[in-house]
């Protein structure tokens, strides 16, 4: 089904944009930022137009006398990118079987963020516009205090005014773009955690996302659909388990099938001990009816006799359930957090349907060591007569060989969606956490074609200013500072991650609110650890090292300390806490680690992986045209 037509400022034939009076140009593109956000545009950004139309005008005005096929090419001013909470390159150029994006800056250079802002408007063209898809997409940087400047670096161009033209004219003919077609394009992008959960919740459908779709998140949720029909139509009970990498789509697809499957005859929740995604996803939906807390979801059903009045039970991340061990130290109780749930499920009357999403290598607290392994030994230890048919994806055939189960493949989602093309940040963090050093420079490597740069600075402030110059503009850009909740070294540069520090944090500020409002992570002032992350995500993250785990110049060494409950492995748990900071980014990565000597082997280590030293300027090379 195809969209309403997309907003933006101004489209043309580049014929009917020379003969249109500047003024009306300016008088759309100002009409255009007043319905996208409610006011006017600055006076900067007004002066930054009329500097563009200009510099654009002059530009086919000398391509025309070479090549007057030019002038049936198209336009495109200020280009809404739906979903991506107003983002717009600044000129999109609809040339001979070409999209080029002209991203201008006043200055007479231009940097890193310039750089990797344009190459995601090129990147996210590419991948998510119907009518962009099969294209040769083209990311230009235009700095207009430059004279005599035709350079290239990656797979961006940087072109001053002057030579706009003359480079233009070099490129081959083609087909012509259909400019009516081009503007009303699906553009299908990756919604965020957030904004997926209210599209669903507001009985929106989700966007087509082609990628998605083919890593199967639709598939789950219809076979977690099957499997409740059954137990419905059939009078039992079920269990079943869906894994996923970090990223795969785990919590979108439990939301997704508790929204499908509830009704007035039907009642189902979402469960999670993660609080802080809680609380965020309770603010964004502005409703605590269908997501709620694990710990006390079981405390309220499970200590006591209370029958809850689902039928459907859904809980996130199930590998973090708590074991007898911790339980007792916590409440006083024997059992275990399985335990306790496989016995509400056998209580609930007639029928009951429990969906467990299991996230890899996600354990980061004491008494979640147990992992998968706690629900195969809460079915095989269940006291009661009740049967309980088990689905699992083909991976966890090991951990279950004692039960009869049945493998759905279909419930194993095996590719991250959270870093758009960068489906292998999961596997760079893996081998680096592993130690095995030379495949994750080669994983940073394929990475970085598909625009998914992993950084390194020593310098907060550096990071500091490269995200915000990276997001400038973007509202609904969400981009913070995360932390080990463990390190004692980063408060020494203002990064207060301590408990009093962090328990002050209201998440769903932090996450929902946009840079200047109070508490926003754009602020770049008050920082996540791992505690508060899991489960949810950013466009980028700063996650600052710790001095909790070092690399000693052959192997990653974890500092004691001291814990209330004893850890079973309390190495695995540190390393766990490292892939939760690291895989929360969706466009890009960019590690902090202190310029302190200790630190060193470590910087050595995230280099000789594959991150690159962030640096404001970035050479770059004669271009040998379009």
């Amino acid at each position: 089904m195809q969209q309403e037509r997309i907003a933006h400022g101004w489209s043309g034939s580049v014929r009917q944009f020379l003969d249109a009076p500047e003024s009306l140009v300016e008088r759309a593109l100002q009409d255009h930022i007043s319905g996208l956000f409610g006011h006017g545009a600055s006076l900067s950004q007004t002066e930054a137009w009329k500097e563009e139309i200009d510099v654009i005008k002059i530009a086919f005005r000398n391509l025309a006398i070479s090549r007057q096929d030019c002038l049936n090419w198209s336009v495109v001013f200020e280009y809404e990118l739906p979903l991506e909470g107003g983002r717009r390159p600044d000129v999109i150029v609809l040339g001979p079987g070409k999209v080029i994006i002209l991203e201008f800056k006043q200055d007479n250079a231009v940097n890193r963020a310039a750089v990797d802002q344009v190459s995601a408007y090129a990147r996210d063209l590419s991948e998510y516009h119907s009518e962009t898809h099969e294209l040769d997409v083209i990311p230009v940087l235009v700095p207009t205090k430059a004279r005599n400047l035709n350079m290239q670096t990656e797979n961006v161009f940087a072109i001053s005014p002057d030579l706009i033209a003359s480079t233009l004219d070099g490129m081959t003919e083609g087909k012509l773009i259909d400019l009516g077609n081009w503007i009303n394009g699906d553009y299908a992008p990756l919604p965020t955690l957030i904004a997926a959960a209210k599209m669903i919740f507001n009985n929106e459908r989700l966007p087509a996302i082609k990628r998605a779709e083919s890593l199967g998140v639709g598939r789950a949720v219809a076979a977690l659909e099957k499997i409740a029909r059954d137990a419905r139509e059939n009078s039992h009970r079920s269990v079943a388990f869906v894994s996923g990498v970090p990223g795969a789509g785990k919590t979108l697809v439990g939301l997704q099938f508790v929204h499908q499957e509830s009704s007035e005859k039907v009642n189902a929740v979402f469960l999670s001990g993660n609080g802080p995604l809680v609380d965020v996803l309770s603010g964004a939906l502005k409703s605590t009816v269908f997501v709620k807390d694990l710990h006390s979801f079981i405390k309220t059903h499970g200590l006591t006799t209370k029958i809850p009045k689902q039928h459907i039970i859904v809980f996130d991340e199930a590998q973090r359930a708590w074991d007898a061990t911790h339980m007792q130290n916590m409440n006083r109780v024997s059992f275990s957090e399985p335990d306790l749930l496989i016995a509400i499920g056998e209580r609930i009357e007639n029928w009951a349907t429990l969906v467990g999403l299991i996230g890899q290598g996600q354990e980061i607290n004491t008494g979640e060591e147990a992992g998968i392994s706690g629900w195969a030994a809460a079915l095989n230890e269940s006291k009661s007569e009740i049967v309980w048919k088990v689905f699992i994806p083909p991976r966890f055939s090991d951990k279950f060989n004692s039960l009869h189960v049945q493998e759905i493949p279909e419930l194993d989602l095996t590719k991250s969606l959270r870093a758009r093309k960068a489906g292998d940040l999961h596997q760079w963090v893996e081998n680096l956490l592993e130690g095995n050093v030379g495949d994750a420079a080669l994983d940073a490597m394929k990475m970085s074609v598909d625009d998914f740069n992993i950084f390194i600075t020593r310098d907060l402030g550096v990071a500091k200013e490269y995200l915000h110059s990276r997001y400038e503009g973007m509202e609904a850009a969400r981009y913070g500072i995360l932390a080990s909740a463990k390190d004692k070294s980063l408060p020494e540069f203002g990064i207060l991650n301590g408990y009093m520090d962090t328990k002050k944090i209201k998440y769903r500020d932090w996450y929902n609110n946009q840079k200047g409002e109070e508490n926003s992570c754009a602020n770049l002032e008050t920082p996540m650890t791992e505690f508060g992350c899991q489960g949810l995500e950013l466009d980028m993250a700063v996650v600052a090292w710790g001095d909790d785990f070092l690399w000693d110049g052959a192997k990653w060494e974890m500092r004691k300390m001291r814990t209330r409950f004893p850890q079973t492995d309390p190495h695995t748990l540190r390393k766990n806490s490292y892939r939760v900071l690291l895989t929360r980014s969706r466009d890009g990565l960019l590690i902090f680690v202190p310029p302190l000597r200790k630190f060193d082997f470590t910087e050595m280590v995230l280099l000789a992986s594959g991150a690159k030293p962030l640096t404001h300027t970035i050479p770059f090379s004669d271009a040998s045209g379009l």
